[in-house]
């Protein structure tokens, strides 16, 4: 902060071996949170493979824009595309089994229809040959065979059809089955191709085609084309004095001469434990021309803005709130500080002159 605002004070000195004195002046005070910043686009996010291989292709550049769901990177899958043309064949043989030009349901129910003349024929066969016996014509012996021909190919007309109904079943459960297969293995084969989950632009990729990638490591980072924001660190012992909405008036180093404005948008509800701090983000009021990612500068969140405050500087202000004066030592009641200065609410005014400590 002190070096946006400059208070210029009168320094009363008649000799070398007098004491600096000043009087207290009024000036704008700004009290505000001090923090690093760094630019990212917002959306952000690393681009990682869910699988492990080796780099086929990388369709883009850094710089390009995508859109959502086009084609990032392919990983070498040809050890998984045989396991997937294997379940598609196996569930179109199953299938043509069932319903195709070899279907073994069609075929079992000729073998039914023919199982079922048969039981027709024995039937008929063993009225005949129970009437001639009746008329003492045939034997038993005749009976029996024509009653046993005719009760086994009763029994094998049964059995047919039940085995057609447990075929078909079956059929069904593995085509079930065999789809499933091939739909797992399709949804694993697109894990070995890479989209883009928004569309925006390509701002760094860490592989080159060829390269070998694992889970662990990021592909590339994808963020939105146009819009940006700034992270920042804030102490524990400042968050409280942050709320949503707060204005940060922020310097880049890019753009050293340049003030530009931004509000603070998020504020993270748990602290770092390894830094013991608060990540906060803020996004800009009005965007500069020109932003790229990674750009780092410094941002001050404006607590207090007062147009006319009573303020000394730092180094007049004595332990327990108390300043020299003339009069010796006087309490005063301070408010709005910064690096600099701080405000005097209580105790003196703009007539009375105040010694620096020795």
């Amino acid at each position: 902060m002190k070096h946006w605002y400059f208070l210029f004070f009168a320094v009363f000195v008649s000799c070398s071996d007098e004491r600096e004195s000043i009087k207290p002046s009024r000036k704008e005070m700004v009290e505000a949170v001090y923090s690093s910043v760094l630019v990212e686009p917002i959306n952000a996010y690393k681009v990682n493979a869910s699988i492990t291989g080796y780099l086929d292709e990388v369709a883009f550049r850094e710089g390009d824009e995508v859109m959502i769901g086009e084609m990032l990177f392919i990983i070498s899958n040809k050890p998984l595309q045989l396991n997937q043309q294997n379940a598609e064949l196996n569930y179109q043989l199953i299938r043509d089994s069932y319903e195709g030009e070899a279907n073994l349901i069609a075929e079992m129910k000729l073998e039914l229809q023919s199982a079922k003349l048969k039981m027709l024929n024995d039937s008929v066969n063993y009225a005949r040959v129970k009437n001639l016996y009746e008329d003492k014509a045939l034997s038993k012996f005749e009976l029996d065979n024509a009653s046993l021909a005719y009760e086994i190919s009763r029994n094998n007309y049964a059995s047919m059809k039940k085995r057609i109904a447990r075929k078909e079943k079956e059929l069904k459960n593995q085509i079930a089955q065999s789809r499933n297969n091939a739909d797992v293995s399709s949804l694993r084969t697109e894990e070995y191709v890479i989209k883009s989950n928004i569309t925006g632009k390509v701002f760094q990729i860490f592989k080159e085609k060829g390269e070998f990638v694992s889970m662990q490591e990021p592909l590339a980072v994808i963020g939105d084309k146009d819009k940006f924001k700034l992270k920042m660190l804030i102490d524990e012992v400042d968050i409280s004095k942050v709320s949503l909405g707060q204005k940060v008036l922020v310097t880049l180093e890019a753009f050293k001469n340049s003030v530009y404005e931004a509000k603070i948008s998020r504020i993270a509800p748990k602290m770092d434990e390894r830094t013991q701090t608060f990540k906060v983000e803020a996004e800009f009021t009005k965007l500069p021309k020109k932003l790229y990612m990674g750009l780092t500068g410094e941002g001050n969140i404006i607590i207090h803005e007062k147009n006319s405050a009573l303020v000394i500087p730092r180094e007049f202000l004595q332990a327990g709130n108390k300043v020299e004066t003339d009069q010796g030592l006087v309490q005063i009641k301070t408010g709005l500080s910064n690096w600099s200065y701080i405000e005097v609410l209580e105790g003196i005014d703009e007539n009375t002159i105040i010694y620096k400590p020795e």
